[in-house]
């Protein structure tokens, strides 16, 4: 099922993804496409701040993963996979192991497309102003969200 979006601000984005976490659960891994400035990041950053306590949540892009802490049993892990060359190198960072006990959020997913089984998708693209993105949201055949 595919939702497609139209936000016109950053507001906008926060209240959907604040009510979306909420049918996210461990072993979720959710992809993010779009261009360079698009807001992946962002998208990524109010996911994991509607799951945790975190304030400031970075960017991955040097780091290549973050970890926060969801609960005594789940981790999130924000992924920025840009600047890696194989998929060799992604099995490398351990992101893959215990998939269940974790909500994957991967910025350029390219070496996990094949790999990862019904991922939740987001497509992020510019929209007509400065604030506004139109999203296209893959989501997999299992997933139940009822919509507001």
């Amino acid at each position: 099922m595919d939702l497609k979006k139209n936000f016109q601000s950053k507001l906008a984005v926060n209240l959907f993804l604040k009510d979306f976490v909420n049918y996210i659960k461990a072993g979720h891994c959710i992809f993010l496409f779009g261009d360079l400035g698009v807001g992946k990041t962002y998208f990524s950053q109010q996911i994991i701040k509607s799951f945790t306590s975190e304030e400031f949540v970075s960017s991955p892009t040097y780091n290549i993963v973050n970890t926060y802490k969801y609960n005594d049993d789940v981790d999130i892990l924000h992924c920025d996979l840009y600047r890696l060359n194989s998929y060799d190198e992604v099995l490398e960072l351990g992101i893959l192991d215990n998939l269940n006990k974790k909500i994957l959020l991967v910025e350029w997913p390219i070496f996990l497309e094949k790999i990862i089984k019904d991922p939740i998708i987001f497509k992020i693209n510019f929209g007509k102003t400065n604030y506004e993105r139109d999203v296209i949201i893959n989501l997999p055949k299992n997933f139940i969200m009822i919509e507001k």
